[in-house]
């Protein structure tokens, strides 16, 4: 249970680090300020298209960048694995490619990708007069219960897409 816990609170600390850093200083800081010069105006967004382009290109990549980069061989790990010690190694313990990385990433924030996908189209939520809980958002939280339940029930300390790549989360 320590190492789920730990697990957990370094995967939190990640989080902190990425909405403090992309929502609070690239989103708000800097581009919410200049998106009127490219075009990009409350209208804009009410384009599904729109909106899902401008949250990949600004929140996603970006936050997959952080996890694919300091998970890799490239780094000694994102900030919240460096404070508890954890590293990410493959079958034959080594450190994982920054490919193989980014595989890790794109598959381990699957679960908010759908959800983002679920509260922005057929139309942006935001928008809706009415707006309800899609079904995608409960796919995407059904697939982060997933991961969660994979991780407490597996003597290896593996979630799915950890087994699917042949990775792991050690305790250096």
């Amino acid at each position: 249970m320590k190492y789920f816990i730990e697990r957990t609170l370094a995967y939190f600390i990640d989080c902190l680090i990425a909405f403090g850093v992309i929502m609070l200083i690239i989103q708000w800081a800097i581009i919410s300020h200049i998106r009127g010069y490219f075009g990009i105006t409350d209208a804009w967004f009410q384009s599904s298209i729109n909106m899902e382009l401008y949250v990949l290109f600004t929140i996603s990549i970006p936050v997959w960048v952080y996890f694919a980069y300091f998970d890799s061989e490239k780094s000694k790990g994102t900030f919240g694995k460096r404070i508890f010690k954890l590293v990410v190694k493959d079958n034959n313990n080594q450190r994982i490619s920054l490919r193989k990385s980014l595989l890790r990433t794109i598959l381990k924030l699957l679960p908010w990708e759908i959800a983002h996908i679920g509260v922005i189209f057929p139309t942006p939520i935001y928008y809706e007069v009415e707006p309800a809980v899609r079904i995608l958002s409960y796919v995407g939280l059904l697939l982060f219960a997933i991961y969660v339940i994979s991780l407490l029930t597996n003597s290896k300390k593996s979630t799915i897409y950890d087994k699917l790549l042949g990775t792991t989360v050690l305790k250096e």
